[in-house]
Parts: structure tokens; sequence; C-alpha cells
């Protein structure tokens, strides 16, 4: 990939503080992409009003920032969609002469509920999922179609919301800025992912998973606490956050604190 040898032609406002940063930059875009950078850019460029300067520091922090929150988002994400699994599969089945091997997606028409008195007996749902895939997609609609988020103490609305969220965070594309740059969108955007992530702490079931264990008076790891260490030191938010422009709010009990 070329890179201009001028940033200036492309980067006008970019500042950098020493040529070491200037060098990351130039390394970083070939495996990041020109035109996330010129994304990121354009984002900053119309944040304020008469922008003059956008340092490199704002600008690197708000693409390694969406990363690690899509990183740390996937792995709970990972374990709500096994746990949502998991009900459909204690709930619901499917005969296997109904079952074809031409399909390359699950057919939702040719489930049924389970015996509840026999739920220890093997599922053939469950080892036809690995023929064709039991993904959000496909959860969101069993679920829809059984009532089984009412079963199971759920809100159908959360299921959904974490579909879209799920779809987001794999798509690899910036979590916050989606496909907008003017500022408006964004912060439309960033309530919307805010709701989603909400839904999705109401979804994981247990206390480690929604707000971590306590280690030295303190809680590490769990969403909350990952959510709050991409915004904080330490995941603590009595402390002055990281020099992001664009970022989530604090997270506490399973709620953003918008003001």
């Amino acid at each position: 990939m070329h890179i201009p040898d001028s940033i200036n032609m492309l980067f006008p406002l970019l500042k950098f503080d020493n040529e070491e940063e200037k060098q990351q930059f130039n390394e970083y875009m070939v495996t990041r992409g020109i035109y996330l950078y010129k994304y990121v850019y354009d984002t900053l460029r119309k944040w304020e009003p008469n922008v003059q300067e956008i340092k490199y520091v704002h600008f690197k922090n708000i693409i390694r920032y969406d990363k690690r929150l899509r990183d740390k988002l996937y792995v709970f994400l990972a374990a709500a969609e096994e746990y949502l699994r998991n009900i459909i599969f204690e709930n619901i089945d499917i005969k296997l002469e109904s079952i074809s091997k031409k399909r390359s997606k699950i057919d939702v028409s040719k489930l049924f509920p389970r015996d509840k008195d026999n739920r220890s007996a093997d599922s053939n749902l469950y080892y036809y999922s690995y023929e064709v895939g039991l993904y959000f997609g496909a959860i969101e609609k069993v679920f829809r179609k059984f009532h089984l988020a009412e079963q199971n103490d759920l809100k159908q609305s959360d299921i959904t919301k974490v579909v879209e969220l799920r779809n987001k965070v794999m798509h690899h594309n910036m979590l916050l800025l989606s496909k907008f740059s003017d500022r408006t969108s964004i912060e439309k955007e960033i309530s919307k992912v805010e709701k989603e992530i909400e839904a999705l702490y109401r979804i994981l079931t247990t206390k480690e998973l929604k707000n971590g264990t306590s280690i030295d008076g303190k809680e590490k790891g769990g969403l909350s606490y990952e959510i709050n260490k991409c915004n904080y030191k330490d995941g603590d938010i009595t402390r002055k956050p990281y020099d992001n422009l664009i970022s989530l709010h604090a997270f506490k009990n399973g709620r953003f604190l918008r003001q």
C-alpha cells in the first residue's frame, strides 16, 4: 500500500508531538487502512465548530478505544449466546427425519417444544446446530416463536437489542461512529449502543459476568469493569477518564450514567 510522503496532503490538521508518533501513524495505517484513518479524521474535524488542530493522541485513542471495546464485548456476547442456546436446547427439539442435509440455515418451522418431563434425553437439535449453526439471528426467531423469553424471566426486546449489538461488533467496523461523521448522529448512535449493552447486562446470568469478582476490595472483571476499564484508569469511575473525545458513559449496576 502506498503511503503519501506528506501526511499533510490528506490530514492537514493532524498534529504530532514528535517523529515517533508520525512513524507510528504511517505504520498502523498500512494494517488499519487509509480509509479508516480518513473517516476518523473527518469525524474529529467536524466534532467541534472551527476545529484548527487535531492532536494525534486524540485520533489514536478513538481507534484504540473502539477496538478494545469491541474485543471486550465479544467475550460477553459469546457468554450470552451460549446461555440462550442452552435454553433452546432444553426446551425445543427437531425430529431427525425432518432434517434437510441441503439447508445451510436452521429451519425454525421444523422445531417443536420438548416434553418437559424428558429433558434429560439426547437433543437432536443440539447436534443439528453444529451442521447449520444456531446464531443470534436464529436464536431470536426461536425465542420469539416459542415465547421462551417470557418463560425464562427475560425480555424479547433485550434479545433483539443484543442481536443488533452482536452484528455491529462482528462486522469489525467502528462501533461508536458507525457510518456517521457528524456529532449529532454519532451521539444518537452511542445512546443506542449503550441501550444494547444494558440489554446484554440483563441477559448475562451470573454476578461474575455482570460485575466481576471482588479482589482486595475492588471489583475486577465482568462487563461493568471492562466497560469502565476502557474509559477510566483501573476501571474506577471515580477517577479522571482517559482523554477520549468520543466514548461511552460510565457504567454502574447495569446502567450508563448519562448526564
